[in-house]
């Protein structure tokens, strides 16, 4: 009776705040077209028992018998924001938020977290404390190219020579380069072949840094997440594996969350489907954990880049709920992933030939040929794509051919997907670039800081700023300048971006003959690199000089 009243009291709650008033469920509805594996969500494998089914601990009937020895949770301390990564010494380190179960604010005490390092012989546990760290929330873990490690934290971070310290604290710089201010409260980031690091931050921006030292710049002009209505969008994760980019953003009052991949960490394919929802973490006896909220994900990564397991910050009911002293609280989880094979894509013209290898656990033998599907994910995510022509097993490895008009992949840059079966039924998937496919691409961003001059006859001349944030060497790029100011006409002005080296930048100067544009009040000047569209492309806001 106490627990249904706890219940109603939080709906309550909800109706009445003035914040939460004006929320709603998004409208998405899943495809009904999408197969198995065509979602992420049908990547989540089964928990094995870390430790043994409990019911004598905290939480509702719906987490009971649970695993206690998973992640990390104890009736002393609430848990929240999860980090886990391999360290050389083997073993696993999760870096986590924590603070006491009993505080006066209950779950709302997490402003007051402080981030501690634990450890663990395996990637789900049990991980045990190591040291506190110091005050912070929303934890993410990554290592820069000079073997430090920094723990990003909302306003500042901690930096170690090394994944046991000693931490010292600080700040990560942010320039928008004359942007708008965005949300930095929750950031994640990537380290790219070259050192360097990709972040995206709260709201679907994306910022580089040369090596985690230097600020993080930002580089896109719009938001990455897909055009969900009424989504609530927060905790990014993104990775980079060998192929690709992968994001997943966290849909907070929706309960669930999406699933987007790219090339160079600012164009993305959104996937359509639930990227997880509740209901993932069950076990391989059957036994459900059923938390209500899943939130914070995080993923940990083989050699190879891949995620092998994601790991999430979990509550047993509404946070409005979780009182001090109470029976409800939250932890950390882990839950393993099946992860894509490798292949290689190989021949050109009429025919694709595509070779699925072997490695530790994965035998292309037991792929079962007439389950197959193979070519655009948007395609292939569907049922569609290409059948194989053929199939062998030659050296191990089953290689396989494509009619190249039924494979659907339209941009030469972009990741081809198999989809298939084994023998009992599992989930086999990969990605691959086309043989003629760029490796890793360059990151052409300019700079919304334009500079305005007019010279003794009226003319009017633009300074702008392009940089090359990627980890390879761009060749010349077209520019493209149009001004647009009080509903008239459009103003052309063109250019060329000269080939630059990583992280090399270079300023053009383009005259507007006299008389052109005389007005003295704010205008927008839309700045298009290369095949960018008019919603890629920067549209800055610009004054002109009298």
């Amino acid at each position: 009776m106490t627990m249904i009243f706890l219940r109603i009291a939080a709906t309550l709650c909800l109706l009445i705040h003035p914040a939460a008033a004006q929320y709603g469920e998004s409208t998405y509805q899943i495809p009904d077209s999408l197969v198995r594996g065509g979602a992420f969500i049908d990547r989540f494998l089964p928990m094995p028992w870390v430790g043994k089914p409990r019911s004598d601990v905290w939480g509702v009937d719906a987490v009971k018998p649970r695993d206690v020895a998973n992640g990390i949770e104890d009736a002393e301390f609430s848990y929240w924001c999860t980090s886990v990564v391999k360290g050389a010494d083997g073993k696993y380190h999760n870096f986590v938020c924590r603070w006491r179960e009993d505080s006066p604010k209950g779950h709302f005490e997490w402003p007051n977290s402080i981030v501690v390092h634990s450890v663990a012989d395996y990637p789900l546990g049990p991980y045990k404390v190591a040291e506190e760290i110091g005050k912070g929330h929303n934890v993410d873990a990554f290592q820069l190219k000079d073997g430090s490690w920094v723990l990003y934290v909302i306003d500042a971070c901690y930096r170690a020579p090394s994944i046991n310290g000693p931490w010292t604290r600080g700040k990560l710089e942010f320039d928008t380069r004359g942007r708008e201010s965005v949300d930095l409260s929750n950031c994640t980031f990537a380290r790219r072949e070259d050192g360097s690091i990709l972040m995206v931050s709260r709201t679907g921006f994306t910022w580089v840094s040369r090596d985690g030292h230097q600020p993080f710049r930002m580089v896109s002009n719009r938001s990455a997440y897909p055009p969900v209505e009424k989504a609530h969008f927060e905790d990014p994760v993104i990775w980079k594996d060998d192929v690709q980019y992968h994001l997943i953003v966290n849909d907070w009052f929706g309960r669930t969350a999406f699933y987007l991949r790219s090339r160079d960490g600012v164009k993305w394919d959104w996937d359509q489907g639930k990227a997880y929802a509740p209901g993932i973490f069950r076990h391989d006896d059957g036994t459900l954990e059923d938390w209500h909220k899943i939130e914070r994900p995080k993923v940990l990564q083989d050699e190879k880049g891949r995620a092998t397991h994601m790991f999430f910050a979990v509550i047993d009911d509404a946070k409005e709920v979780d009182k001090p002293k109470d029976n409800h609280s939250s932890k950390a989880i882990g839950i393993p992933l099946s992860i894509p094979r490798p292949m290689r894509i190989t021949g050109t013209g009429d025919t694709l030939a595509v070779t699925l290898a072997p490695e530790n656990g994965f035998n292309p033998q037991d792929v079962k040929a007439d389950s197959i599907r193979f070519g655009s994910p948007s395609k292939v995510d569907i049922g569609q794509g290409a059948k194989p022509l053929s199939s062998t097993i030659t050296g191990g490895e089953l290689v396989m051919s494509f009619k190249t008009s039924d494979c659907g992949i339209t941009d030469v840059q972009a990741a081809a997907k198999l989809l298939a079966e084994d023998a009992k039924g599992g989930l086999v998937y990969s990605y691959a670039l086309p043989p003629d496919a760029s490796r890793t691409l360059p990151l052409l961003s300019a700079d919304a800081r334009v500079a305005c001059a007019r010279d003794e006859g009226g003319a009017l001349t633009m300074r702008i700023n392009v940089g090359n944030f990627g980890p390879v060497a761009s060749g010349p790029v077209p520019l493209d300048l149009r001004f647009r100011q009080n509903g008239a006409s459009d103003i052309h002005l063109e250019g060329v971006i000269p080939a630059l080296q990583p992280f090399a930048d270079t300023t053009l100067a383009l005259r507007l003959p006299s008389g052109k544009w005389q007005s003295e009040k704010d205008a927008r000047l839309l700045i298009r690199i290369g095949e960018q569209s008019d919603t890629e492309g920067l549209n800055a806001r610009i004054v002109c000089p009298k």
